[in-house]
């Protein structure tokens, strides 16, 4: 179960994110949301199907969570409040136009629902422990996670050779605003537990930097900020295409491993053999059924 959640949150992750990034388009402008368009409109469509594949999480709820006979884990509770957060995303995602109130509608309710959904379904994982900080911390990691795929696809896509012009700059900046982003939201958050040393503030932290679960820790901080903090700032880096797309598909295999990250170390001390199974499974769907229309 523990595989199949995280398969499942990557899988939905990605595909609200796409949708979040389609809203902000909606809401800014701007020639890279044009080119990103097609991409990021393939996965916001898979929102829906991403949801059915939730039904396995909310049947076997009792296997992952600390169900309660009352309260905000009484199952039935839990339940509703499951089917809710999948059908306001479903719903949004068929919705998804170029209409700026609904997208400034929309991105509230997709922060909200995104903040909440993550307490329900990673924080509660580790009863304990609650931090107001996590919704954020998901919500800009679906973001970049969707924003890398776009981009990869539009630079492993080009034609070899090709020299980017300022379109390929901006897709470089948003990656670069994204990984900032992501890395400051999700510091800050250790930063406020670290000094606030709280036994059941800390207790999801221990598990991940005391155990041999530290070095995906080490290797997200390596690769999922400092690395492409470095690169992104080159403009030689953002002008290239292949470079780009090429690094655009290790911070996306990086958010994967972010999700990874953030549910396995919270119930087990050791990989399973199922994560890399339900890796491929997620990834096999994806292929299938992600089908971007030409810019």
């Amino acid at each position: 179960m523990t595989s199949y959640l995280f398969a499942w949150l990557l899988f939905l992750g990605l595909a609200l994110g796409a949708m979040a990034n389609l809203m902000l388009h909606n809401l800014t402008g701007g020639a890279w949301g044009v080119a990103l368009r097609p991409a990021l409109a393939a996965a916001a469509r898979l929102v829906p199907l991403g949801a059915l594949l939730g039904i396995p999480v909310i049947v076997g709820m009792r296997e992952l969570y600390p169900i309660a006979d009352h309260g905000w884990f009484d199952p039935r509770f839990f339940a509703a409040r499951s089917v809710a957060y999948l059908a306001i995303w479903s719903a949004l995602a068929l919705l998804v136009r170029r209409s700026e109130a609904f997208s400034a509608i929309g991105l509230i309710v997709y922060v909200f629902t995104v903040s909440l959904a993550a307490t329900d379904w990673v924080a509660a994982l580790v009863p304990e422990w609650y931090s107001s900080a996590l919704g954020l911390v998901v919500a800009a990691g679906q973001m970049l996670g969707a924003m890398a795929l776009a981009v990869a696809h539009a630079g492993l896509g080009a034609p070899r050779g090709e020299r980017g012009g300022g379109i390929y700059i901006d897709f470089g900046n948003l990656l670069l605003m994204y990984v900032m982003t992501w890395a400051y939201l999700a510091f800050m958050q250790f930063l406020i537990v670290w000094a606030g040393n709280l036994p059941r503030e800390i207790a999801w932290y221990l598990p991940r930097l005391q155990t041999g679960w530290v070095a995906i820790g080490v290797t997200l901080v390596v690769f999922h900020f400092f690395a492409p903090l470095g690169l992104l700032l080159f403009r030689g880096m953002k002008r290239a295409p292949l470079l780009l797309g090429c690094l655009a598909a290790v911070l996306l295999f990086m958010h994967a491993l972010d999700v990874y990250w953030l549910v396995a170390p919270s119930v087990r001390t050791h990989v399973a053999w199922g994560d890399p199974v339900a890796l491929a499974a997620a990834a096999a769907l994806w292929w299938f059924a992600w089908r971007p229309a030409r810019a």
